[in-house]
C-alpha cells in the first residue's frame, strides 16, 4: 500500500490526540482542506492505527445524496456500535418514520428527555458515551459538510459531553463548502468551534507530487514529469493518482503525461460529490472559456457574483482552476461530458448571447450557437456572418464557414439579409462542394425582391452560370442595374471575365452601368478591360501583358477564380505555355494549402489543357482525371465539358479509344453546349471519331462546332480550330480542295498567330498540297512545333515529313525524319497514325531491333555546328539555313565542312537523325518535359 505523502505531520497530530484520549481526556479534532484534497485518505490511515491499538472505532460518512435523510449518520454510528438491539432498531425505524420528532437535547446542553419517545437522540448519545467507560472510543465522521441536520445535533451533544470521557471525535470537512444551507452551516460552525484541534491539509507541493509519482512509476518518471503533473492538478492528490493511472495505461515512459479516462472519471467523481451549484459553476466556466468571470458566470447561472466568486475560489482550491481558468482542456471537456443534452443546448445558447453582448470575438459566439443547435434570434446573424468571413479569409476553412452561414440563414427575418447570407453560403459551399452551392434553391429565389446586393452579385451570377442558367444570371444583373445598387468597376470586370471564361468573348455581361475602359485609372480594371477586348480582337502583346497583370494582381478566391482561369487561358492562346504552367502550378498548390477541392478541380482542368497543348497526353489525362475525381459530376455543372474533353483528347492521342468512348458516356448537361466547354467537347468527340474511322460523325461534330462559333461571334482558332478539324475530315473523305480552303482560311484568322496553331495548320495544309509543296510546308511546321513545345503534334508532323521525303525520292532523309518522329512519339507516350514509319526507320534489309541510342559523336560538335547541322538534316539549303540563323551562306558551308569531318559522313544526306532535337526550341522543350 502506498504511504501518505506530505501528511506525516497531520497523522502525528491525530496520534497525539488519541494518546491524550487514552489518558482520560476527550478530544475533538477537525481535519479540513480542499475538496478531494486527501482528508478521507488521512482519516482511513489513522483509523487503521486505531484498530491496531485495541480501541473501539465507530465510523460514519456524510454524502450529498443522503444529506436529507434524517439521522442517517447517527444511524451509521449506532449500527456499528455494541449497543442494545432495541436501541439500534428504534434509531433505524426513526430514519424512515415520517412522524418522528427529534428532541432538542443537543441545543439545550443536557440529556433532558433522553428516556422519552422524543429523547431518542439523547438516549443514543448517552449509550455511545457509556462505551468509553471501559475502553477508548474513536468516533470518526467523514465529510461533515454533508451530514444531515438531526445527526449534526447528535454530534454536537457528544462534543459537549466528551471532555471527561475517553472519547476522540474526529471530523473531516471541506471548511469552505460552497452554497451550504444556513441551518446546517450554523450547527456545523458550533460543532467545530473551539476548543478543538484543527488540521488544515494543503495541496501537495511539487516535491510531494514527485514522491507520489515515484511510488507508482519510479523515480525517473517522477523526475521527468512531476512539474507537469503538478501544473495539471494543482497538487490535488486525487487528480494526481488519476494521472498516474492514465500514464501507466499509456505505457510510454518516455512521453509526456497521458490525460485520459481515469482523469476524466476523477473530475466527474469530484463534481458528483460536491454541491450541485458548484458543479454547475464548473460547467459555466467551461462554457465561457477564457472570458469566464464571476460576473459573466453569475449572469449565466442566475447566481449572485459574490457567491460565484467564492465558488471560483473553491474550484481553484480543488486544483481544477488556476487564475479562474481550467488547468487543462481535458478538465473543461470532462465537466461538460455528463451534462443533459437539453440543458447543454440551453446553456450554450445563453452563453453565446452573453458573450456577444459582452464583446466576445465572433468565432467564440458562433461556436456556441452551432453547438447549441436550434435557431436563435436575429441577433445571431451578425456574429455568425463575421465568424464565417474570418473562417474563410483567415483560416481557409470553408466547411466551418458554411456551417456558420447555414445557421445564420435560418436566423434571418429580413428577406434582403437572407438573400445576402444565401449568396455567402453558396460561396462557402462552392469551395468544397460546388453541387451543394448549385442546388441552393434560395439562390434563384434571391432574384426576387429585394434581390442580391452588388457585393453578392459575383457569387450569385457565377453559381447561376455554373449550372447553365444564363438567362437567370442576366436577370440578376438587370435587376441590380435597375435598382439602387451599382456594380463597382472591379466587380463588373470580374463578372465580365467570368462570362468570357464560360461563354467566350461574345458579349459583355448585362446590367453594367458602364463598361470597363482600357484607359481606366485602376491598373487591375484597366488590365481586365484590355484582356476582355483583346480575346476577341487578338492583339497578342497586349493580351499577354494584360493577362500577366491580372494574374499578379488577383488573390485566389471564389470570385477571382474565373478571372485567373481567363488569364491562364489567354496566355495559352498566345502560346505562353511555360508561363501559364508555372502560374497554374502555383495556384494549384495554393488551393491545396487552403483546403479548397473545388478550386483544385477547376485549376486542375486548366493544367490538363496546358499539358495537352504541350504534347503530353499522359500527363493531361492524369490531371483531368484528378480534377474530375475531386468533385462529383453534378458539382461541375456545365463546366464538366472542360476536363471531360481534355480526358477524351488525351485518351485518343494515346490510342486508348475504348477508354475515350467510355468517358463520352458521361454526357454533360444540355446547357454545356451553350458554352465554350461544349465547343471543346465537340472538338474532342470529333477527333475520337476521326481516329476510329467514323469520319462522317467527326464531320458532323466539327461542322456543328463551327456553326456555333460563328453564330456566337467567337470564331477564334485558338479557342477551337474547327476549320483545321473539318479540313482533316475532308481529307479523309478525299476532298483536298475543300480541306485546303478551310485551313488557308484558318491561317488568315486573327487568332491563328501562335506557333503551335500555325504549325498544326501548316501540317494539314501540306496534306492537301501537291508533292512539291509538302516538304517546305512541313519543315516550317516542324520549326513552329519545336518552338511551341507540343511533342504530340511534332511527332505527327515529323511522320508526315518522313513520308514526304520518301515520296520525293530521298529515303535517307525519310529514315532520319521517321526515326525522329518515332522518338518523339515514344518520349511523349503518344500514338501516331503512320504505320509505315517503322519501315522507314529501318535500313533496307535490316531486321527489327531495339531503339537506337543517342549518337555519341554529336558531343564533338560546337553549339553553332549543331544548329547548322540540324537544319541541314531537315533538308534546308545553305541559303535557307543562313536566313534562319542570321549568318552568311559561306559561314554555313564552313560549319558543315567541320561537321562532316567530325561525324565522318560524306554529306548532308548522311547526317544522323539524332541531330533533329538540336533545332531551336528543342532544349527548352526538353527541359519543360
Amino acid at each position: 500500500m502506498a504511504t501518505l505523502v506530505e501528511r506525516e505531520d497531520a497523522l502525528a497530530t491525530l496520534r497525539n490526540a488519541y494518546e491524550e484520549c487514552e489518558g482520560g481526556r476527550g478530544r475533538t479534532v477537525v481535519v479540513s482542506g480542499p475538496p478531494a484534497g486527501g482528508r478521507s485518505e488521512l482519516l482511513h490511515a489513522f483509523c487503521d492505527h486505531v484498530l491496531g491499538s485495541g480501541a473501539l472505532l465507530l465510523m460514519a460518512a456524510g454524502s450529498r445524496p443522503e444529506r436529507t435523510v434524517r439521522l442517517g449518520v447517527l444511524s451509521q454510528l449506532v449500527h456499528n456500535a455494541p449497543l442494545p438491539p432495541d436501541l439500534v432498531r428504534r434509531v433505524a425505524e426513526a430514519v424512515v418514520d415520517p412522524a418522528f420528532a427529534p428532541d432538542r437535547a443537543g441545543e439545550r446542553g443536557g440529556p433532558e428527555g433522553r428516556r422519552t419517545g422524543t429523547g431518542l437522540i439523547g438516549e443514543a448519545c448517552e449509550a455511545l458515551l457509556r462505551l468509553a467507560e471501559h475502553r477508548t472510543v474513536v468516533i470518526a465522521v467523514d465529510d461533515l459538510h454533508f451530514v444531515d441536520e438531526e445527526s449534526l445535533r447528535a454530534l454536537l451533544y457528544l462534543r459537549r459531553c466528551v471532555r471527561p470521557a475517553r472519547t476522540l471525535l474526529l471530523f473531516t470537512e471541506w471548511a469552505d463548502v460552497w452554497c451550504a444551507r444556513s441551518a446546517s452551516a450554523a450547527l456545523r460552525a458550533e460543532l467545530t468551534g473551539p476548543p478543538y484541534r484543527r488540521i488544515r491539509l494543503a495541496p501537495l507541493t511539487r516535491d510531494g507530487v514527485a514522491r507520489l509519482v515515484a511510488q507508482s512509476l519510479g523515480p525517473a518518471r517522477a523526475a521527468r514529469c512531476a512539474a507537469t503533473y503538478h501544473r495539471l492538478t494543482g497538487g490535488n492528490p486525487t487528480l494526481v493518482r488519476a494521472l498516474i493511472e492514465d500514464d501507466a495505461a499509456a505505457g510510454d515512459p518516455g512521453g509526456p503525461p497521458a490525460v485520459g479516462e481515469a482523469f476524466d472519471r476523477a473530475v466527474l467523481a469530484c463534481l458528483h460529490r460536491w454541491e450541485p451549484g458548484l458543479a454547475a459553476l464548473a460547467r459555466g466556466v467551461a462554457l465561457l472559456g477564457p472570458r469566464a468571470s464571476a460576473r459573466l458566470a453569475g449572469e449565466l447561472l442566475g447566481s449572485p457574483p459574490g457567491l460565484v466568486a467564492r465558488g471560483l475560489e473553491a474550484l481553484g482550491e480543488a486544483g481544477l482552476l488556476e487564475a479562474g481558468r481550467f488547468r487543462h482542456p481535458a478538465v473543461a471537456a470532462a465537466v461538460l461530458k455528463d451534462l443533459d443534452p437539453a440543458e447543454a443546448h440551453r446553456l450554450r445558447a445563453r452563453t453565446a448571447e452573453l458573450l456577444y453582448h459582452h464583446g466576445a470575438v465572433a468565432e467564440e459566439v458562433a461556436d456556441h450557437l452551432v453547438a447549441a443547435g436550434g435557431v436563435p434570434g436575429p441577433w445571431a446573424v451578425a456574429p455568425l456572418r463575421e465568424a464565417a468571413r474570418r473562417a474563410l479569409v483567415v483560416n481557409d476553412d470553408a466547411r466551418l464557414a458554411a456551417e456558420y452561414l447555414g445557421l445564420a440563414r435560418r436566423c434571418c427575418r429580413d428577406e434582403h439579409e437572407r438573400a445576402s447570407v444565401t449568396a455567402e453560403l453558396a460561396m462557402a459551399r462552392w469551395r468544397t462542394n460546388p453541387s451543394a452551392a448549385i442546388r441552393l434553391t434560395p439562390l434563384r429565389d434571391a432574384l426576387s425582391h429585394p434581390g442580391p446586393s452588388a457585393r453578392d452579385m459575383p457569387v450569385v451570377v457565377r453559381n447561376l452560370l455554373w449550372r447553365g442558367d444564363h438567362g437567370e444570371a442576366e436577370k440578376a444583373l438587370t435587376l441590380l442595374h435597375g435598382g439602387n445598387g451599382r456594380l463597382d468597376a472591379q466587380t463588373a470586370a470580374e463578372i465580365d471575365l467570368t462570362y468570357q471564361w464560360i461563354y467566350g468573348p461574345r458579349r459583355a455581361a448585362p446590367g453594367r452601368a458602364a463598361p470597363a475602359r482600357p484607359d481606366a485609372a485602376d491598373p487591375w480594371t484597366r488590365a481586365a478591360a484590355v484582356l476582355g477586348a483583346r480575346l476577341h480582337a487578338w492583339r497578342r502583346d497586349e493580351l499577354v501583358e494584360s493577362a500577366w497583370h491580372l494574374l499578379r494582381g488577383s488573390r485566389l478566391s471564389e470570385t477571382s477564380l474565373g478571372v485567373l482561369a481567363t488569364g491562364l487561358i489567354a496566355l495559352t492562346y498566345a502560346d505562353e505555355l511555360d508561363r501559364a504552367v508555372a502560374w497554374c502550378d502555383s495556384l494549384v498548390a495554393e488551393a491545396v494549402r487552403r483546403r479548397a477541392p473545388a478550386w483544385r478541380a477547376m485549376l486542375g482542368s486548366v493544367r490538363a489543357d496546358l499539358a495537352l497543348r504541350q504534347g503530353d497526353p499522359a500527363a493531361a489525362g492524369a490531371y483531368a482525371r484528378t480534377a474530375l475525381d475531386l468533385a462529383r459530376a453534378q458539382s461541375w455543372g456545365v463546366l464538366i465539358g472542360y476536363p471531360l474533353s481534355t480526358l477524351v483528347l488525351a485518351a485518343t492521342a494515346t490510342g486508348a479509344y475504348d477508354e475515350a468512348y467510355a468517358e463520352l458516356e458521361q454526357m454533360p448537361p444540355d446547357h454545356t453546349f451553350e458554352t465554350v466547354f461544349g465547343l471543346r467537347y465537340l472538338h474532342a468527340r470529333g477527333h475520337l471519331h476521326l481516329a476510329t474511322d467514323r469520319v462522317l460523325a467527326a464531320y458532323t461534330d466539327f461542322t456543328r462546332c463551327g456553326d456555333l462559333m460563328r453564330e456566337w461571334g467567337v470564331d477564334i482558332p485558338a479557342l477551337v480550330p474547327w476549320r483545321g478539324d473539318l479540313a482533316q475530315a475532308q481529307l479523309r473523305l478525299g476532298n483536298r480542295d475543300a480541306a485546303r480552303d478551310l485551313v488557308t482560311a484558318q491561317l488568315a484568322r486573327p487568332g491563328a498567330i501562335g506557333a503551335r496553331l500555325r504549325g498544326i495548320s501548316r501540317r494539314i495544309l501540306a496534306a492537301s498540297a501537291g508533292r512539291g509543296e509538302r516538304v517546305p510546308l512541313l519543315r516550317d511546321a516542324v520549326a513552329d512545333l519545336r518552338a511551341s513545345g507540343d511533342r504530340l503534334e511534332l511527332a505527327r508532323t515529323l511522320a508526315d515529313l518522313s513520308r514526304a521525303h520518301q515520296e520525293a525520292g530521298d529515303p535517307a532523309r525519310a529514315r532520319r525524319t521517321a526515326l525522329a518522329a518515332a522518338g518523339e512519339a515514344r518520349a511523349g507516350g503518344v500514338t501516331v497514325r503512320t504505320p509505315d514509319v517503322l519501315d522507314l526507320v529501318r535500313e533496307p534489309g535490316a531486321r527489327p531491333g531495339p531503339p537506337r541510342t543517342p549518337d555519341d559523336r554529336l558531343a564533338a560538335l560546337s553549339d553553332a555546328e549543331l544548329r547548322v547541322a540540324a537544319q541541314a538534316a531537315l533538308g534546308y539549303t545553305n541559303r535557307e539555313i543562313g536566313t534562319r540563323l542570321h549568318i552568311t551562306p559561306s559561314t554555313v558551308e564552313q560549319h558543315l565542312t567541320r561537321v562532316y569531318r567530325k561525324l565522318r559522313v560524306g554529306g548532308r544526306r548522311h547526317l544522323p537523325a539524332a541531330l533533329l532535337p538540336c533545332l531551336p526550341g528543342a532544349a527548352d522543350r526538353r527541359q519543360a518535359v
